[in-house]
């Protein structure tokens, strides 16, 4: 009886170890995610897969059946709709980052983006958030001088940066949180403000793993986390 017990009791251990969350995450949180993972898989019995693309990217895969529990998007469109079409909890999608546009080869970024001669990367506008911002800051009169220079749209925000880590382009326009403090600051009035979500994702309702995963992020650890890593905090 006792022996009985106690594999019962070793059965239950191994299945609480075995619970997996799928977290699939916009590539400009990429870095700040694995950061979150460690902490959470420190701090539990769970594991975390990870998955990273642009929001767009992620939000199609989602609606046609990727297996994923938790969508970290670079907007706060894809994950309403994924609530408003029921893929996801109800009521647990909610902001969990701010984000910021930084112009990396630049210490002027309006002498720059005005400069036809210059070379500038950006991510893709119909897939990615940061890349829709970029067009708008790009778009604006002031920069009309410079429609004609040679403008490459990458597939994600880390690819734009990719560009011009490489040389391949003179400027690129990226997130804050991948200029790790270089480039020039876009003011926040040239762009739609970039309020980040977060979904738990319907498919995972009954994951635990996926439930702790949640309220982690909520926690003042993690908040303070994002915040070092170049986002602001959600009001």
């Amino acid at each position: 009886m006792r022996l009985s017990i106690f594999i019962i009791l070793l059965l239950s251990v191994g299945l609480v170890h075995a619970e997996i969350v799928h977290v699939a995450v916009a590539t400009n949180f990429k870095s700040t995610a694995k950061k979150i993972n460690t902490l959470f898989e420190q701090k539990s019995v769970y594991t975390v897969v990870l998955s990273s693309a642009s929001t767009g990217t992620l939000y199609s895969q989602i609606i046609h059946g990727a297996p994923f529990d938790i969508f970290f998007s670079a907007d706060k469109n894809a994950p309403l709709q994924l609530e408003k079409n029921e893929l996801g909890v109800n009521g647990q999608q909610f902001c969990y980052a701010l984000g910021a546009l930084t112009l990396v080869g630049s210490d002027n970024a309006a002498q720059d983006l005005a400069n036809p001669k210059l070379s500038l990367a950006i991510a893709n506008p119909n897939s990615a958030p940061y890349g829709r911002a970029a067009e708008e800051v790009i778009q604006r009169a002031q920069f009309t001088t410079a429609s004609n220079r040679k403008l490459v749209r990458a597939n994600n925000a880390i690819q734009a940066y990719q560009h011009w880590y490489s040389s391949s382009v003179d400027l690129a326009l990226v997130p804050n949180s991948l200029a790790q403090g270089e480039g020039a600051a876009i003011s926040s009035n040239w762009y739609t403000p970039i309020e980040q979500h977060v979904i738990w994702l319907k498919r995972a309702e009954s994951n635990p793993a996926a439930k702790a995963y949640m309220r982690l992020i909520r926690s003042e650890e993690v908040q303070a986390m994002i915040h070092n890593s170049g986002y602001e905090i959600c009001p």
